[in-house]
């Protein structure tokens, strides 16, 4: 039962990162268009 519980705290953080990442991406993606257009 712990070992869900630590497992679906993990699971939020991991989604959460990979929200901030992709976000990350997408501003990257935006600035080289903005730059080269």
């Amino acid at each position: 039962r712990r070992l869900v519980k630590d497992y679906e705290r993990y699971a939020s953080t991991l989604a959460s990162l990979h929200v901030v990442a992709f976000a990350c991406f997408m501003l990257r993606n935006a600035a080289i268009l903005a730059h080269g257009a």
